[in-house]
């Protein structure tokens, strides 16, 4: 019966030194056309724009530009020779995703159109990858 007990608690603490006792908190960061959901370090940094809406966003650690108008950057320059360029679908919209094929080193960008519009969401030499391509697909326009 005690090695029972024993075995019992032991399981207990494992499972239990195993869970993640800070996570890490989301909201929404509202741009008024669209909203993009981030750990709640994120902040938005507006800016003004003559044909767009133009600012940014940031943890204080990394951060990115975005663009919301006619004339929003294409990634156009980021080529396959030195990122990796990924179609896909972000709420419901085509999108292109680049990034930089050496972790940090370069370019991470989302393009995507919605209706008239285009949003490009850009940041130079990323330190974490992983939290920035969640920003891109939680995407959602208005």
């Amino acid at each position: 019966m005690k090695q029972a007990v024993t075995i019992c608690l032991l399981l207990l603490l494992l499972q239990t030194s195993c869970q993640d006792n800070n996570p890490v908190a989301n909201h929404i960061l509202d741009f008024k056309a669209f909203q993009i959901e981030a750990p709640d370090t994120w902040r938005i940094i507006p800016s003004v724009g003559y044909d767009s809406q133009v600012g940014s966003l940031t943890d204080g650690r990394d951060a990115l530009s975005y663009d919301y108008g006619w004339y929003s950057y294409t990634l156009k320059d980021e080529t396959s020779a030195t990122h990796l360029r990924t179609m896909t679908t972000i709420d419901g919209r085509p999108a292109l995703i680049v990034r930089p094929k050496k972790k940090g080193q370069g370019v991470i960008g989302l393009y995507i159109t919605d209706d008239q519009n285009r949003l490009s969401l850009i940041g130079h030499d990323i330190r974490d990858e992983t939290t920035i391509l969640k920003l891109f697909n939680s995407v959602k326009f208005r």
